[in-house]
């Protein structure tokens, strides 16, 4: 991969500086792994996906100061250091285009199977057991409690698994899936029952 390292550390400054909640850089990293996972299996080019996957959420926090969606912020941050660390204009569009396309609440369609992928591996994240976690995380940091977890899980995360683009996703997901219907129906209940 091409400058992997220099990547990483762009992309650990930018996110150390977002701090905590559900998209941080342990996110990243495991939506990279499970892209070049899937990437590997497809046959895409895993230059253009690795640097997708590992910029897609580095405007989450100017998304929250400014209004604008972190998938156009994160391309657009990430146009001049893909070219300053030797990424051609072809592949710096091919990677900006996977990140734009790449988020589910946009109801973007990816334009290329490494945009397809990206956007996957995100919404492989944020559903199973991490996806319980991470739901977890944003519900605490926004305040909102059990309830408003719950609202989450049934606005987006137990629809993700039907949204995949790859079989190799569709794959992964029904596991996961599993995971988090039984977590939320547990929760439901215990819930219900302390009442």
């Amino acid at each position: 991969m091409i400058s992997e390292a220099e990547i990483d550390d762009f992309v650990r400054k930018k996110m150390d500086a977002a701090g905590t909640g559900a998209h941080t850089y342990d996110h990243v990293k495991r939506v990279y792994a499970m892209a070049i996972r899937i990437g590997k299996e497809l046959g895409a080019n895993l230059n253009v996906l690795g640097a997708a996957a590992l910029l897609h959420d580095i405007g989450r926090q100017q998304e929250d100061e400014t209004g604008v969606s972190h998938s156009i912020l994160s391309g657009e941050m990430s146009m001049g250091f893909l070219l300053g660390i030797g990424f051609s204009q072809e592949d710096v569009a091919h990677i900006v285009e996977a990140i734009r396309t790449h988020r589910f609440s946009e109801a973007l369609t990816p334009t290329s199977l490494e945009g397809e992928i990206l956007s996957d591996a995100d919404k492989l994240d944020a559903i199973g057991a991490i996806g319980v976690f991470r739901a977890m995380a944003r519900a605490e940091k926004k305040g909102v409690g059990i309830e408003g977890f719950l609202k989450h899980a049934d606005e987006k995360l137990l629809k993700l698994h039907a949204m995949m683009h790859t079989e190799a996703a569709s794959v992964i997901a029904a596991e996961r899936h599993e995971i988090l219907e039984r977590f939320v129906e547990h929760l439901r209940d215990e819930v219900s029952g302390a009442l």
